[in-house]
């Protein structure tokens, strides 16, 4: 995860979640039922406070980092959102505020929140919940054999929920619901209880356990290596395989213990690395956002260097302060239910401290808007030119930043459908209100695709361009008396998680459709790819403000050069009149 979160220096790193939820649905199995054969019960008042006692005191003493953050970092407009995450995160529904929020336009260009990554830590907190108690029913019922059939029952209606729910344009439900992922926690619970069974039978040979481990390894390298998060193969089994290959990792680990798998994984940079993981995934990401190139002062191998370092400093500091002494019982609040309210009420009002809405700085360029706005809201400067944005939520996003000039003389229009995809509906009838100038920008068109029988297509493949170009064709040819004012704009190379060759090809492949079809249409091209990425090279921020915080869509405050130069260009081949 620290290596995905490091620029996606292992596109396929996100799948240590996965790992993790493998070994917890194991570890946790085991140990209810180790509790159930020796006292034929399972306490879960004192299984829900051990669980406490481990997962609380790390994220509690993480709120005060979160709180400083907003109150002196975080920009006044990403302060709501902020709170927001952090109440999801100390109630443990981060995963589900991810997956169903409806957000809103500004959330879409807020900075990376610093805990976007506590939604794994929701599902598993969910899990330690219902758990227990679904195995103490499964055992009462009919002992072992009705909670393997109530493990496979689950594990089944998980995957069949993931197949039917999945959108290759929109994964998030399925990435972060905990009906979705509870695959890989079930598999590991069951094979807790089948190794349970057997424990006292005759084990097979080492080498043999020692080829599943490597057969285990070999495949979750391989899916760390190649697999991004949206991949289709991901949603139609990706998953599955590879949480089955964390089964037999740790099926090699368990029954072979002295094995060559199990011995390269005790190695003791892996152990004292395994030691703090917890603490690790919980600061590596706030680390991440905090530790910006501008204000470590390096970049690249010695940036992500830095990031390591302070996460490991932090999260031995955490583990041996924090953590240890709370879980085994070194200090007078390891067995307080009290405690434990006190902290979770603490850490809300740490955060809503830390959240008060305050007003964004006011800069010189600010006071001279205020003054333009002044002018036009009292009618002494007349609107100069009118311009509509059309497209998906990128057009949306440039006409904001085009807004946030101010300009009392331009108007803008925002014609654009958040979400729209070219491919898979006819393009929208174009809108009566007049403008002297329309912009076509279709900036998410590249992560757009379809299925072609099993292939998923995607751009630069031939069935893909021929769709496109002839959806394209078919919106430009019904513009009508609109197309004497219409401009189509190229599409940039994205950053952030899509700034790969395989993306920037696909962009390639798109505007050279977008070029074509608007040259046999005699409609101008605004080369707005050119402009942010000259010669390949993207422009990535202005005045310390990221001019694409997700990569795709544009920031008001980092973009508004950007608008400038734009809002020339447009004006420079308006109609006058």
């Amino acid at each position: 995860m620290l290596a995905f979160h490091a620029g996606e220096r292992l596109p396929g790193g996100f799948l240590g979640v996965d790992l993790f939820f493998v070994l917890s649905g194991y570890l946790i199995t085991r140990l209810l039922l180790a509790e159930h054969e020796r006292s034929g019960r399972i306490d879960l008042g004192a299984f829900w406070a051990r669980r406490a006692r481990r997962l609380l005191p790390a994220l509690l003493a993480l709120m005060p980092a979160i709180a400083l953050f907003a109150r002196f970092e975080a920009r006044p407009a990403d302060l709501a959102a902020l709170r927001w995450d952090g109440l999801a995160t100390l109630g443990y529904v981060a995963n589900w505020r991810a997956a169903l929020s409806s957000r809103s336009y500004w959330e879409l260009f807020s900075a990376p929140s610093p805990l976007q990554h506590t939604w794994s830590l929701a599902i598993e907190e969910q899990f330690y919940v219902l758990w227990p108690i679904l195995v103490l029913l499964a055992l009462r019922i009919k002992g072992r054999r009705a909670l393997v059939a109530l493990i496979a029952a689950t594990a089944c209606a998980s995957a069949v929920a993931m197949a039917a729910l999945y959108d290759p344009e929109r994964t998030a439900r399925v990435y972060y619901g905990t009906d979705t992922r509870a695959t890989g926690i079930l598999f590991g619970a069951l094979f807790a209880t089948v190794r349970q069974r057997s424990a006292g039978g005759q084990r097979r040979a080492g080498h043999l356990h020692d080829a599943l481990g490597v057969l285990g390894l070999a495949i979750i390298g391989a899916a760390w290596l190649r697999l991004d998060g949206r991949h289709p193969l991901l949603y139609r089994g990706g998953f599955w395989v590879t949480e089955l290959a964390a089964v037999g990792l740790i099926a090699s680990v368990t029954e072979s213990p002295t094995g060559v798998v199990a011995r390269v994984l005790s190695a003791p940079p892996l152990r004292l690395l395994g030691l703090v993981s917890y603490g690790a995934y919980l600061w590596h990401w706030p680390v991440a956002v905090v530790l910006t190139p501008e204000r470590a002062g390096v970049s690249g191998a010695a940036l992500e260097l830095a990031r390591f370092a302070a996460t490991m400093t932090i999260s031995f500091a955490s583990y041996h302060l924090v953590e240890k002494p709370i879980r085994e019982g070194h200090t007078r609040v390891s067995r307080s239910p009290l405690a434990a309210a006190l902290g979770l009420a603490g850490g809300a009002g740490l955060l809503f401290a830390g959240t008060v809405p305050r007003p964004e700085p006011l800069t010189m360029a600010g006071i001279m808007d205020q003054r333009s706005l002044a002018l036009a809201v009292r009618g002494e400067a007349p609107a100069r030119v009118r311009i509509a944005f059309h497209g998906d939520s990128t057009a949306n996003s440039l006409g904001w930043t085009m807004r946030g000039i101010r300009d009392p003389g331009v108007t803008v229009l925002l014609e654009g459908d958040d979400g729209f995809n070219l491919l898979r509906r006819d393009p929208p009838a174009w809108p009566t209100r007049p403008a002297d100038v329309r912009v076509l920008l279709l900036g998410g068109a590249f992560l757009y695709g379809f299925h072609v029988g099993s292939q998923w297509t995607k751009a630069c493949q031939t069935p893909w361009d021929s769709l496109f170009e002839a959806q394209l064709d078919k919106w430009l040819a019904s513009a009508g008396d609109h197309a004497a004012s219409l401009w189509v704009a190229t599409v940039p190379y994205p950053l952030g998680p899509y700034d790969s060759p395989p993306y920037r090809e696909q962009v390639d492949c798109i505007n050279r459709t977008l070029r074509s079809v608007a040259a046999a249409r005699r409609i101008r091209v605004l080369e707005l790819g050119e402009m942010i990425c000259p010669r390949g090279e993207c422009r990535r921020e202005h005045g310390g403000v990221k001019l694409r915080p997700d990569g795709v869509h544009y920031d008001l405050e980092g973009a508004r050069e950007l608008a400038r130069e734009v809002l020339a260009r447009l004006e420079g081949g308006a109609p006058k009149g």
